[in-house]
């Protein structure tokens, strides 16, 4: 679906114009954003089961004894496994 705006000049009179992709950039760069104004997020149910199914993996509990053991287990570079 193409979008159109009215462009009002001497020449084209009220003639629809044809927005290019060049002008949809710049209008999302250019944006003129409001900083007093709370951010409101509005998700779908999946959205927002994403979103707390990754918040809770980043920010699960790590026990200490499991770290410790992931970083100092036993690497044998130079020798062989001993059996």
């Amino acid at each position: 679906m193409k979008e159109y705006k009215l462009v009002e000049t001497a020449e084209a009179g009220n003639l629809p114009a044809v927005v290019g992709i060049w002008s949809k950039i710049k209008g999302l760069l250019f944006k003129e954003i409001d900083f007093s104004k709370p951010v409101v997020l509005e998700m779908t149910v999946q959205e927002e089961k994403v979103l707390t199914e990754v918040h809770d993996f980043l920010f699960q509990e790590i026990k200490f004894p499991e770290l410790h053991d992931f970083f100092f287990q036993e690497i044998n570079i130079f020798k062989k496994k001993n059996k």
